[in-house]
This record gives structure tokens, C-alpha cells and sequence, in this order.
């Protein structure tokens, strides 16, 4: 009866175990899936919606399925049309590490590389973005002052220190000429044991370079920038 039960409960385990393995399969994503949202995304590409085929290609990224091997250059290819020129020049790069020359886009990936040219090197030459072509803007924290009000560093943003001279307390001893202690007022604190910060004279703050954007006076926006002054 004992050996009855043992084997039951061991069907029912490895029934169960099946059971989480095909619900596990199931929910996987797959390179069919991929493929499917990839085409998709082609779809939206000869229509000329790009803000749809970069969404869709994103949720494939996100989704963790497998990537179609032909996705990087599609991919590169809609980010150079939203003109996220630094983007697309990093996924067409891994296009032609994945397929070398024996990708089904490999001339045209060339093409589009020699079209990131000239853009990319407008993003380097220019000052007014960062370095994947995403302009700048003034820091709203220090207001393009690169320096900021901050806690005084030395008295903890309190304002006063303690005495040294005292010990904070106000009073010094001295012995006598019969060795015997003397109290006195300490005159360096007036007798109240503290004085005020040396450092920030009491205002409890001082300036510092500013931790938003590191002195900088500025910090990178969301933007695409378009290389001129009066850019919005």
C-alpha cells in the first residue's frame, strides 16, 4: 500500500513538472514572434511611419525574444530617417558584425554608412550637443552658473562652529604660581563656546560646482539637436 502511494505521488510530480514546462515553452518568446513584429515593422517603414516601426522594433528588444538576424539593419535604417544618427550607426555596426558580408542587406548597409558620414561628423563638430547628436540645455539647477548653493562642507550647514581654543565650552583653566586651576572666560568665544563658520560666515551654505551637471552649466535634453545657435 506504502509502495502504491510512493508511485502515485511521483506520477503526480512529474506530471506537474511536465505541465510548468509546456506553460513555460509557451510563454517564451520565439524567432517566429520576432519575425513577425519585424515584419510589421517593415510594413510601417514603406509607408513612411517610422515613430511606429522604432516602436515596434523596441518591444521586440524588450520582449528578450530572438532577433531576426536582418533586424539591426532595419532597425539602423528607421533610426536614420528619425535622424538618431549615433543610434543608428551603433545597430548598422552590429548588423555587419552578426552577418559580415553575407547578410541579405550587406550593400545596402554600406550605403547607409556612408550616408551616417556626414551627419555623424556634424555631431562632432558641433558644441552645442552631446556626442550622440541630443542638444544641450541650461541647468536648471545652478541656471548655467556651473556652481551651486550647498551645505557648508565645515559646519554642516549649522552656521557656527565649536570653539577650539575651549573645547566648546566657554571656559579655559590656567594654573597658578601655587599650581592651583583657575577658571577664565575664553575671550576668543566671548565664554559661549562657539563661533561662526569661519568658511561660510554663517549663512551655512557656500558654492559648489554643481553636482546636476558637474560645472558644466548645462545638461543634455531630449532633443535632437540642429547644430544652430537659435535652435528651441
Amino acid at each position: 500500500m506504502k509502495f502504491g502511494l510512493n508511485k502515485y505521488i511521483a506520477l503526480l510530480c512529474l506530471l506537474c513538472t511536465f505541465c510548468t514546462l509546456q506553460v513555460s515553452l509557451a510563454q517564451r518568446p520565439n524567432l517566429g514572434t520576432s519575425s513577425r513584429m519585424m515584419n510589421s515593422a517593415k510594413e510601417a517603414m514603406a509607408q513612411e511611419d517610422y515613430d511606429k516601426a522604432n516602436n515596434i522594433f523596441r518591444q521586440i528588444i524588450d520582449s528578450n525574444a530572438p532577433i531576426p538576424q536582418e533586424m539591426p539593419y532595419h532597425f539602423a535604417k528607421t533610426l536614420f530617417h528619425l535622424k538618431q544618427y549615433d543610434n543608428s550607426s551603433n545597430f548598422l555596426q552590429k548588423y555587419m558584425e552578426i552577418n559580415g558580408f553575407n547578410g541579405e542587406n550587406y550593400e545596402e548597409a554600406k550605403e547607409l554608412q556612408d550616408k551616417l558620414k556626414a551627419p555623424l561628423a556634424e555631431i562632432r563638430a558641433c558644441q552645442l550637443c552631446d556626442r550622440k547628436g541630443y542638444a544641450y540645455e541650461t541647468c536648471s539647477t545652478c541656471e548655467g552658473h556651473a556652481h551651486s548653493p550647498q551645505d557648508c562642507s565645515y559646519c554642516k550647514g549649522k552656521g557656527i562652529v565649536g570653539c577650539s581654543r575651549c573645547a566648546g565650552k566657554g571656559m579655559i583653566t590656567k594654573k597658578n604660581v601655587f599650581n592651583l586651576v583657575e577658571y577664565y572666560e575664553c575671550d576668543r568665544c566671548k565664554a559661549e563656546g562657539r563661533l561662526t563658520c569661519p568658511e561660510c560666515e554663517g549663512s551655512k551654505t557656500e558654492l559648489k560646482t554643481c553636482r546636476t551637471c558637474n560645472g558644466s552649466g548645462r545638461v543634455t535634453s531630449d532633443k535632437l539637436c540642429s547644430h544652430e545657435e537659435s535652435q528651441t
